[in-house]
């Protein structure tokens, strides 16, 4: 009886070994980053068991453990994977189109291969995560069930669908026009019930619209991102907006009562109105500090895509502006160089402008910091020579050039979006029970960001890549 004991105990000691070789990897001799503690904890392992992180320990690994297999880490850090917050993964080359009727319309022709090839690279430069806030909706509800059907290799997605606007002509694959048969909360009710996790509602909604559109969408339970014009961040926030995105709060309503007069008779239209309006803009104005308490006391999220400003107002700087081209798809890159641009149509003054406000662009976002208000990390990724995972490193490094402590960075990289994601239950720590999402990096970025971009590994949901691999992959 005894012996027959032994027998089954070996055999199940056996299966249990076999499973565990299996599915369970142990990382070795790494240094764990902490962005959330702002701690470094050397020389520790790590256990990932299918998509969890099951243990975490310093020095010898235990024996339980003998049969998983074993990854060399020694002289890497390690850090939660990143979260970018504004990417647009869904997007292709813009191109202009002219229907039989004569109406002119934009197309916005994204594909299978560009989703795929942006997924990827993505993952290549460590971004396991990625809130997409705006594309053709059915596209984008396709590609994050494709990532949690592992039928497509890429990060988990938190979607809006198409962005919400008062478009003066149609936008094909990005834009929900509203019109008079399509109010605001119609296509705000027609995407919740398809399944986005967020609306977008856009810069040219009237106050009246921005309304509704909340309304609509906290009846029906979706938090709502904004990105806005001449309705104020303030209103905005007493409207009950969630999240705001990029670092141009542009609405006359913010300057100084004196300069409003001229800075609308004055401003141009596009992208012109970024510069114009920091150059009236001062940012210890009443209605600035009014503006960011809001955000701060009602905790609305705020992504700044410093990088696709800085691209634009450096767009006369080839050597800057294609720095990074290379992790584009090619039909956007070659888009981008022949058509779509930011920077349109800019004069040499126009650029010298830019760059004198740029230190007005980096105090406004260190400000929002230093008051509390919780920024998260984004791109607008897809959008002129914003390429995919690279570029969040890039956007990383700005916040700190913005004055932003580094490990701060990192937080907000990490801990912080995911807190604003309502996902840190599960994952953007490193920690016993969360999500196996982990960066290794060759060097530590809480003492150099830039070696954010110095990607060595990737596991994602508990499957290891490499960068080299992902990057292969994503050309064939």
């Amino acid at each position: 009886m005894r012996t027959k004991s032994l027998l089954l105990a070996a055999l199940m000691f056996g299966a249990a070994s076999s499973a565990l070789a299996e599915d369970t990897t142990v990382y070795t001799g790494v240094t764990i980053l902490d962005p959330q503690t702002q701690r470094r904890l050397p020389d520790h392992y790590l256990v990932v068991r299918g998509e969890r992180i099951e243990a975490i320990g310093e020095g010898l690994v235990p024996e339980r453990y003998a049969e998983a297999v074993h990854t060399d880490m020694s002289d890497r850090f390690a850090m939660p994977g990143l979260f970018d917050t504004h990417a647009h993964i869904t997007l292709g080359p813009v191109a202009p189109q002219v229907d039989a009727e004569g109406e002119v319309s934009l197309v916005v022709a994204g594909n299978d291969a560009i989703t795929r090839h942006d997924a990827l690279m993505l993952l290549a430069a460590g971004v396991t995560t990625i809130r997409d806030t705006g594309g053709d909706t059915a596209r984008m509800i396709a590609y994050r069930q494709a990532v949690a059907e592992e039928r497509l290799t890429g990060p988990e997605a938190r979607i809006a669908g198409a962005v919400i606007d008062r478009s003066a002509f149609p936008v094909v694959g990005l834009v929900d026009r509203v019109a008079e048969a399509h109010s605001v909360a119609d296509r705000v009710k027609a995407q919740a019930a398809a399944g986005v996790d967020y609306v977008k509602l856009y810069e040219a909604l009237t106050p009246e619209d921005l309304a509704a559109g909340i309304a609509a969408a906290r009846a029906a339970d979706v938090p709502v991102i904004a990105h806005l014009g001449d309705v104020s961040w303030t209103e905005a926030v007493r409207l009950g907006v969630n999240s705001l995105v990029h670092a141009m709060p542009i609405s006359p309503d913010l300057l100084p009562p004196d300069r409003r007069a001229d800075y609308l008779a004055e401003r141009r239209p596009g992208a012109f109105g970024f510069f114009e309006w920091y150059e009236q803009a001062d940012l210890d104005s009443p209605e600035i500090q009014a503006m960011i308490r809001a955000l701060a006391d009602n905790s609305v999220s705020v992504d700044a895509t410093l990088i696709a400003f800085s691209l634009a107002f450096n767009g006369d700087d080839l050597a800057y502006r294609e720095k990074d081209v290379d992790w584009a798809h090619p039909s956007l890159a070659e888009n981008w160089r022949a058509a779509f641009r930011f920077d349109l149509g800019w004069e040499p003054e126009d650029y010298a402008r830019a760059k004198a406000i740029w230190p007005k662009v980096q105090r406004f976002v260190r400000m929002l910091h230093e008051a509390g208000v919780p920024l998260t990390l984004g791109t607008d990724m897809n959008n002129p020579f914003v390429a995919p995972g690279v570029s969040l490193a890039r956007e990383a490094e700005l916040h700190v050039e913005a004055g932003i402590p580094a490990w701060d960075v990192l937080a907000i990289a990490t801990s912080n979006a995911a807190r604003s994601l309502k996902m840190d239950d599960r994952t953007g720590r490193i920690t016993v029970g969360m999500e196996a999402d982990i960066l290794f990096l060759d060097a530590d970025p809480s003492l150099d960001i830039r070696a954010l971009s110095r990607v060595a590994a990737v596991v994602e949901n508990g499957r290891l890549h490499r960068p080299d691999d992902l990057r292969r992959e994503a050309v064939r």
